[in-house]
């Protein structure tokens, strides 16, 4: 009835990896630029899926402690881009 979801343990350590890349990118990028709003967004949005895929791998792993502390960072850093990108498009800021 129900289907289950399963993801590799190797395709998580992938996409963590690269959004780890990608946010050092971003976070680069948005050092020299600093008046620019979508690397400043898309920086902590990436940090945001580099900790969710970090923290599902490390559900996936039986020996590990605080597994729900990387879930509730990497949701919270993620509600806080998308209020960053909605309340910048209210008030015309792009």
């Amino acid at each position: 009835m129900f289907m289950k979801f399963v993801l590799e343990k190797g395709l998580l350590r992938i996409l963590y990896k690269f959004f780890s890349v990608t946010t050092l990118i971003f976070a680069v990028l948005s050092f020299f630029n600093i008046e620019n709003w979508f690397l400043r967004i898309f920086m902590p949005g990436s940090l945001s899926l580099m900790m969710l895929f970090m923290g599902m791998e490390t559900i996936s792993q039986e020996k590990e402690k605080y597994k729900l502390g990387y879930f509730g960072a990497a949701a919270f850093l993620f509600f806080v881009m998308i209020h960053t990108i909605v309340v910048g498009i209210k008030i015309d800021a792009f």
